[in-house]
C-alpha cells in the first residue's frame, strides 16, 4: 500500500522550565462532547476504554443563557471510575446565587453520582472569579471528598489572588488553551506563542492542573478552521497532564481519530498520511481508493503521472480533475476512513502505472 505523507515540518525551540515533565507525563484523558448516545459515540468510547488508560470527560449537562437544563444521562458503557461528568454553564447564569447554581448542578449531576467527580465549565469574566470560587465552594460543601476540577482561561491566570482562591477551591483546574477568536478578520482556534505563556505562567503558580488541546476544526463562514497540529504536540510535550478536545467518533470529520490524537497528546509530534490503492471493479475499470490517516476531512489535491495515458477516467464523491487530467482534488474522507474518488480504464485493463504526490512533494 502507498503512502502520502503530510507536509508538517516540526519546529524546534520551545523553552519551557519544566523538570522532566516529557519524560514521566500522564497518558492523556479526553473529553467526550456529543450529547446523543449513537452507535458511533459509543464505539469511540468502548475503543478508548480498551485501548487507553486515561479517563473520559463528558459533558453531562448545560445551563443555558436563558436558564433552560440541558441534562446528559450516561451511556450504559460508561465507565465511572474513569469518568468525569462536566457541567457547561453560559454567563447570564451568574445573576444567580452561586447557593442557587449549585443547586441546579446538583440536579444535573445526579445521574453521575457514581462517578465521585465533577467538573464546571463556567463561563465568567475575569472580574468574577470570586464567584466562580464561590459556587466551587458551595459544591464542595454537597460534594465532601468527591474529585472537584473547574475550566479557567488564560486570561483569569493574571488575576493572582482571586485565581489562587479558585484554584484552592478545586482538586485541580483545566487550563484551556484553545477557542475559536477572531483577530484582524481571521479566525483561530489555536494560538501557540499565548499557550505556551499560559502554560509556563500556570507552572510558576504551582497549583495543580491540566491542560485541555484542541483536537478539532470548525467551519466558519464556509472555511474551515483547523489548528497547527504540530505545535499543538510541541505544546503537548513539556505538559504534566492533557486533556484532548474532543474524543472522534467514526464519521466525525472535524475532529482527529484516536491514534493520531494520542501520538499529539503524548507529545510524538504530528505526522498525517493518507493511503490509496487501486482496485479493479466489474467491467475492467479501476478505482483509485484515498484513506485518510490522520488529517482532518480537508480538501487536498493530488498530482497524478501516468507512465501510460488512461484510455478513459472520471471522478467520485464530488472530487475534480483539471483539464490536463493530471491533478486530482478531492475532500479527505472523514478520519482512518476511505472512499474511491478517481476511475480509470486502461488500454492494457492492467492496473494503472502512477506516481501520485500531495502538495507536490511526497510521493505514494
Amino acid at each position: 500500500m502507498t503512502r502520502i505523507y503530510g507536509i508538517l515540518k516540526r519546529q524546534v525551540g520551545l523553552v519551557l522550565c519544566f523538570p522532566l515533565c516529557a519524560l514521566f507525563c500522564a497518558e492523556p484523558d479526553f473529553y467526550v462532547w456529543q450529547r446523543q448516545h449513537t452507535p458511533e459515540l459509543k464505539s469511540a468510547v468502548a475503543e478508548f476504554y480498551r485501548k487507553c488508560p486515561g479517563r473520559l470527560y463528558f459533558l453531562a449537562g448545560e445551563i443555558e443563557n436563558n436558564g433552560h437544563v440541558i441534562r446528559i444521562d450516561p451511556l450504559k458503557a460508561v465507565d465511572f471510575t474513569r469518568a468525569v461528568p462536566v457541567v457547561r454553564i453560559h454567563v447570564k447564569n451568574l445573576k444567580k446565587t452561586p447557593a442557587a447554581l449549585a443547586e441546579e448542578i446538583m440536579k444535573v449531576y445526579i445521574p453521575w453520582k457514581a462517578a465521585n467527580a465533577l467538573q464546571i465549565d463556567l463561563d465568567a469574566p475575569e472580574s468574577r472569579l470570586d464567584y466562580y470560587r464561590n459556587v466551587m465552594l458551595e459544591l464542595r460543601k454537597k460534594l465532601p471528598g468527591a474529585e472537584l476540577s473547574a475550566t479557567v482561561l488564560p486570561c483569569h491566570l493574571r488575576h493572582t489572588v482571586s485565581f489562587r482562591a479558585l484554584a484552592s477551591a478545586c482538586d485541580y483546574y483545566v487550563l484551556q488553551v484553545h477557542g475559536l477568536a477572531r483577530r484582524n478578520k481571521t479566525w483561530s482556534i489555536y494560538d501557540h506563542a499565548e499557550a505556551v505563556k499560559a502554560v509556563t505562567r500556570a507552572e510558576s503558580l504551582k497549583l495543580p492542573f491540566k491542560t485541555a488541546l484542541p483536537l478539532y476544526c470548525s467551519r466558519v463562514g464556509g472555511q474551515w478552521v483547523k489548528p497547527d497540529m504540530a505545535k499543538v504536540s510541541e505544546l503537548a510535550s513539556v505538559c504534566g497532564e492533557v486533556i484532548g478536545f474532543r474524543l472522534g467518533i467514526p464519521g466525525d470529520g472535524s475532529a482527529l481519530d484516536l491514534e493520531t490524537a494520542l501520538r499529539v497528546c503524548r507529545g510524538q509530534g504530528y505526522a498525517p498520511k493518507a493511503e490509496t490503492r487501486w482496485e479493479q471493479k466489474t467491467g475492467g475499470t479501476w478505482h483509485l481508493f484515498v484513506r485518510n490517516c490522520g488529517f482532518f476531512a480537508e480538501r487536498i489535491t493530488l498530482s497524478l503521472d501516468f507512465k501510460t495515458l488512461p484510455a478513459d477516467l472520471d471522478t467520485f464523491n464530488r472530487a475534480s480533475l483539471n483539464g490536463k487530467h493530471n491533478e486530482l482534488t478531492l475532500v479527505l474522507p472523514p478520519p482512518g476512513m476511505e472512499k474511491p474518488y478517481l476511475w480509470v480504464r486502461t488500454g492494457s485493463n492492467e492496473k494503472p502505472l502512477t506516481t501520485i504526490q500531495i502538495q507536490g512533494k511526497n510521493k505514494l
